[in-house]
């Protein structure tokens, strides 16, 4: 056999191999006259050389419960990664609103304006809205009950008077 046929003869083998699984357990690799080499699912022939023989079991692949629980690994990562995202956009945007008041309040300390308080009833209402916005924070109905009693109690002395 022609030098150059062994490399065409090597890629045609390698080829079949690649075409699909390979159904046999173990894999030859021959060497026949002419410095032909094959390799093939069947023992060699008579007249080749066996350079090697190589398992080719293919390894089984995940089962259902695997898969499943990879699934459910994948959805509790991609939760927490939106969980941190919706923090950290909370965050910035809690402090974006500190700084603008703390602009604000020295912008009024430069002009010598002193900023308006609050009452202790409107600061109880402005938490309590604030709170109840919240959704994720996921009150209890007594906990409601709670706060509003707090709010209550914060305007008690605005109410007698």
């Amino acid at each position: 056999m022609p030098k150059t046929a062994v490399p065409i003869l090597i890629l045609w083998s390698l080829g079949g191999l690649a075409a699909g699984p390979v159904a046999a357990e173990s894999l030859y690799k021959c060497e026949g006259p002419g410095a032909a080499i094959s390799i093939q699912s069947d023992p060699c022939p008579a007249g080749t050389t066996q350079v090697w023989k190589r398992d080719a079991t293919p390894e089984p692949g995940p089962s259902a419960e695997e898969l499943a629980a990879r699934a459910a690994i994948a959805d509790a990562e991609a939760r927490r990664a939106a969980e941190e995202a919706r923090a950290a956009e909370q965050a910035r945007l809690a402090e974006a609103e500190r700084r603008e008041q703390e602009a604000r309040r020295q912008a009024a300390e430069a002009t010598g304006e002193r900023p308006p308080t609050k009452s202790a009833c409107t600061q109880a209402h402005d938490f309590s809205d604030a709170v109840l916005a919240k959704e994720f924070l996921r009150l209890t109905e007594t906990q409601q009950a709670d706060l509003r009693a707090w709010v209550v109690a914060q305007c008690a002395d605005v109410y007698r008077s």
